[in-house]
C-alpha cells in the first residue's frame, strides 16, 4: 500500500520541485527515448485520448522540465501574486501613512529624524502585511483559476467557452468557501461571469489570429524540440571543431585508450613508495665534513 502511494505521488512532486525550484527528482541514468516532445510531435492532441493528454501535461522529461502547460500555470500563479502584492502593498502603504500623519499632529518627537524612522517602519511593515494578504490570495485565484481551465481544455482536446465558465465559477466558488453556501453561491455566479468575459475574449484572439490553442500547444513543443535540436548540433560541431592543444598533449603522453583506474591507482602507490624509499635514504646518509 506505501508502495502504491509513493508511486502515485511521486510524480506530482516532481512537477511541483522542478516548476519551484532548480531541482528535482530524476534518474538520469535511465534513458528514456519517447520525450514528451517526441510523443507530442509523433502524435498531436486530435490522436490522444484525454489520460494520454494529462499524462504528458504532469509528465517531467529527462531534463527535469515541466511540460508548457504546467509551465503556463506556474507563470499565471506569480504573475498574480505580483499583481496582489503591488496593490494590496500600496493601498496598506498609502492608508498608513495617512493614519500616521493623523494620529501624530500632536505628537512631540525628539528629533525629525525620530518621526522619518517611525513612519518608514510604520509604512514598509503595512506595506509587507498587504502584499502577503493580497498577494497569495490573488495568486490562488489565478493558479485555480487557470489550471481548472488548463486541465479541462486538454483533457477535451480543444477549447472552447465552456472550460472557461467552469474554471471562474469553480474558482470564485472556492474564493467565498469561508462565507457559507450562499456566499459560494454569489462567488461562484460572479466567477462564472467574469469566466465568461475572459473566455470570450480569448477565444475572439484566437480567431482573429487564425489559430487555435491546440495549435498553440503544438507548436510551443514543436519549437522546444527544435530548440533542443540546435543545441545538440552546436556542441556537435564545437567538438568536431579545431583540437584542443591539451587533449592532443594528453593524447601523445597517455594514447588515447582508455585507462584501467586500477592500474592507475597501483601505479601512484608504487610511485609513491620509490620516492619515500629515495627520501629515507637520503636522510639515513652521513653528512660530509665541510671543508674549511
Amino acid at each position: 500500500m506505501f508502495r502504491r502511494i509513493v508511486k502515485f505521488a511521486t510524480p506530482g512532486v516532481a512537477v511541483v520541485s522542478a516548476g519551484l525550484f532548480p531541482f528535482a527528482p530524476n534518474q538520469h541514468d535511465q534513458v528514456d527515448h519517447e520525450s514528451m516532445q517526441k510523443m507530442y510531435a509523433d502524435a498531436p492532441g486530435d490522436r490522444q485520448t484525454g489520460k494520454e493528454r494529462l499524462y504528458l501535461m504532469f509528465s517531467v522529461d529527462e531534463f527535469g522540465r515541466v511540460s508548457n502547460e504546467i509551465n503556463s500555470i506556474y507563470q499565471a500563479g506569480f504573475l498574480g501574486f505580483l499583481v496582489g502584492a503591488c496593490y494590496g502593498g500600496f493601498i496598506s502603504s498609502r492608508v498608513a501613512y495617512m493614519n500616521f500623519m493623523e494620529r501624530n499632529q500632536a505628537t512631540a518627537f525628539k528629533s525629525s529624524f525620530e518621526a522619518k524612522r517611525k513612519l518608514q517602519d510604520q509604512v514598509t511593515l503595512t506595506f509587507a502585511k498587504g502584499a502577503f494578504k493580497w498577494g497569495w490570495r490573488l495568486a490562488l485565484f489565478t493558479t485555480s483559476y487557470i489550471g481548472i481551465q488548463t486541465v479541462i481544455s486538454v483533457y477535451r482536446g480543444k477549447s472552447s467557452i465552456y472550460e472557461y465558465l467552469v474554471a471562474g465559477g469553480v474558482t470564485g466558488a472556492m474564493y467565498k468557501f469561508n462565507m457559507g453556501l450562499r456566499g459560494m453561491t454569489s462567488g461562484g455566479l460572479v466567477g462564472l461571469s467574469f469566466g465568461g468575459i475572459a473566455g470570450l475574449l480569448s477565444l475572439a484572439i484566437l480567431r482573429a489570429t487564425g489559430t487555435t490553442m491546440e495549435e498553440v500547444r503544438f507548436w510551443q513543443y514543436k519549437w522546444q524540440d527544435n530548440r533542443d535540436q540546435a543545441i545538440r548540433d552546436s556542441i556537435a560541431k564545437q567538438s568536431a571543431g579545431e583540437a584542443d592543444p591539451l587533449l592532443e598533449g594528453h593524447h601523445e603522453k597517455f594514447g588515447t585508450a582508455n585507462l584501467d583506474l586500477d592500474k592507475v591507482v597501483a601505479g601512484s602507490e608504487e610511485t609513491t613508495k620509490e620516492v619515500a624509499v629515495k627520501v629515507a635514504a637520503v636522510a639515513s646518509k652521513p653528512e660530509e665534513p665541510v671543508e674549511k
